[in-house]
């Protein structure tokens, strides 16, 4: 049976991270009324086509509830009006053990199965994901058949905040080569350089950024696909700027915390169990790592005047968010569980059965990951 969700769902649209939020009622009220979002729609259904989907950190009552074992569940909110996100609204799991029933009874209007069955597909997809990250997520369902509407794949408006700062000094490097004898473009570089930041997250077709299709000799779905690619790479590097410093403490965390009732077969099984996820997260990094080392090493020649080599690394990024997606993903994803399950302050402590349990999905998760790159 669906639940009703009782907070106040606009603080996810003001607070909520791209990664674990992915809001389908901002984008219908920012792109329904267009031809694109009414031909490629993500689902059939049009009450589901105005959800949220979410990240959810499993509580312990709702074990019950899902059928698949791990930390972290995809959870589908209902609106009560798509409009007003303060009313709340009723809520299921994608991995609850009648999911399809419930999808059907509290979403409505399947008339059609085979609707039913394409919506269901699409759910269990982004299910699969470690997060809502938009380029992931987009070249995942892009290897299904799924081919939606690209503005189901714009960052949240929180992140795009955070990041702005960020992405002005990265434009700030190009202002001098893109617009270079543009009259436009006379006046302080860092009001230039925001308003250019501002239109590559926003609105990458707009007539201001010309200059910089032209500088990358890009033109049509080629330019347009090249700028996504370019906003991956922005938001992968400033997640992992972001949280670089946090993911060394996280393997020295991982590696001491204390179970002080374990048995000693279930320490040293535990301690080999710990070493591997360490291992595989050093992996995972390695691969963020080599992903933006080429990005940077082609975007320094773009600054340096040589934009030959930025336009094929954009022309061919898509093929490496599967790979550098996923592992920002996966190791986001754990982190972020672990500073759920260990606030600041919190002794780093675990019964056995549960670090049993924790260990062997952060196990299983990276090395499905790792298995999809051979």
């Amino acid at each position: 049976m669906a639940m009703q969700q009782k907070r106040d769902l606009s603080l996810i649209r003001e607070s909520g991270s791209t990664a674990r939020v992915l809001n389908l009622a901002v984008t219908h009220q920012r792109f329904g009324d267009t031809p694109e979002y009414a031909a490629r729609p993500l689902f059939n259904n049009p009450r589901l086509n105005r959800a949220l989907v979410l990240k959810h950190t499993i509580r312990g009552a709702e074990r019950e509830i899902v059928s698949k074992r791990g930390t972290t569940a995809t959870k589908v909110v209902l609106p009560f009006a798509s409009s007003d996100l303060r009313l709340g609204g009723t809520s299921f799991f994608v991995t609850q053990r009648d999911f399809e029933r419930t999808l059907r009874e509290s979403v409505g209007g399947y008339g059609d199965d085979s609707a039913l069955q394409r919506d269901c597909e699409v759910l269990r997809i982004i299910d699969e994901l470690p997060s809502f990250d938009p380029f992931l997520l987009r070249e995942r369902l892009k290897r299904f058949g799924h081919d939606p509407a690209r503005c189901y794949f714009d960052l949240t408006e929180a992140d795009m905040g955070r990041m702005r700062v960020f992405v002005e000094r990265e434009i700030g490097r190009l202002v001098d080569l893109a617009f270079r004898g543009d009259e436009s473009a006379q006046g302080p570089t860092h009001g230039l350089s925001a308003r250019l930041a501002e239109k590559l997250m926003t609105d990458e077709t707009a007539k201001s950024l010309e200059p910089l299709r032209q500088t990358l000799q890009l033109s049509g779905d080629e330019y347009r696909e090249g700028v996504f690619a370019w906003k991956g790479f922005l938001y992968y590097n400033w997640m992992v700027g972001e949280s670089a410093s946090r993911f060394a403490d996280l393997a020295r965390q991982i590696l001491s915390v204390k179970m002080p009732l374990a048995t000693p077969d279930e320490k040293m099984q535990l301690a080999n169990s710990r070493q591997r996820v360490v291992n595989l997260l050093g992996q995972a990094s390695g691969r963020v790592r080599d992903g933006l080392r080429s990005y940077n090493s082609a975007f320094a020649e773009l600054s340096d005047g040589r934009p030959n080599a930025f336009r094929d690394f954009l022309l061919r990024a898509p093929t490496l968010f599967l790979s550098v997606g996923e592992a920002v993903s996966m190791v986001m994803h754990i982190e972020s569980f672990w500073r759920f399950r260990f606030p600041q302050g919190r002794a780093l402590v675990l019964e056995a059965d549960e670090a049993t349990d924790i260990f062997q999905e952060f196990e299983a998760t990276l090395g499905s990951a790792e298995q999809n790159q051979r």
